[in-house]
């Protein structure tokens, strides 16, 4: 199974629900050519894009069968397995460096269906993957990330002004005892820092300063 190991990983998750946990220190990459119906949903799904440069909007969440065998199609069961039915269409023209804690008990998944190849950037863990048309993914949504083009060092809004759009469909993965391991996501570090939603997180190049938990 294509795990990435990440280094500089350990540090704890503090959300709204649950005890405090580590981050996950893998992450796992693949690749699933989108059919053309699934590419036909996400080219309406970016017609309603209306927010600014920059940020990821939700293009609208829904459950769909067809769109869910789908995605099954590219993950291991092991994942597959795990795989909430809700599903989301995002759209960006890059995006600033964020997380997405609001994602509290899940790890989070996109699946890249429509716009150039561009990078996901995690400069915290200090790793850049490559995402193309048919890329997929899966993280912790605590790990602060951005979606730059691949040349780009930092995020800069004017860059992006009437850029093609990027779409994904957003998926979560139950964190089940056999996703716990496999993503190396343990009990709390002692006494350590904590990433939520309260971090305050650099735009423009990812640094933060973790409050306490």
């Amino acid at each position: 199974m294509p795990f990435v190991n990440l280094a500089q990983a350990p540090v704890n998750c503090a959300g709204s629900a649950g005890p405090l946990r580590s981050i996950a220190s893998r992450l796992w990459l693949g690749h699933h050519a989108p059919a053309s119906s699934v590419s036909t949903y996400a080219l309406a799904a970016a017609a309603r894009m209306r927010g600014p440069v920059g940020r990821v909007e939700s293009l609208g969440a829904f459950e769909d069968i067809e769109i869910e065998h789908a995605l099954h199609q590219g993950l291991p069961e092991s994942l597959a397995s795990c795989l909430r039915s809700r599903l989301e269409w995002y759209g960006c023209r890059g995006a600033f460096f964020h997380n997405d804690a609001h994602y509290d008990g899940v790890l989070f998944g996109i699946w890249s269906i429509l716009g150039p190849a561009r990078d996901v950037v995690f400069p915290r863990i200090d790793c850049r993957l490559s995402s193309a048309i048919g890329s997929m993914m899966i993280f912790d949504p605590f790990e602060p990330h951005g979606v730059l083009d691949a040349a780009a060092l930092s995020y800069r809004a004017e860059h992006y002004e009437g850029a093609t759009p990027s779409v994904f469909l957003g998926f979560e993965i139950e964190l089940s005892a056999g996703v716990r391991e496999a993503f190396g996501v343990a009990p709390a570090q002692e006494r350590g820092p904590a990433l939520s939603s309260r971090i305050a997180i650099n735009p423009e190049n990812g640094d933060f300063t973790a409050a306490s938990a």
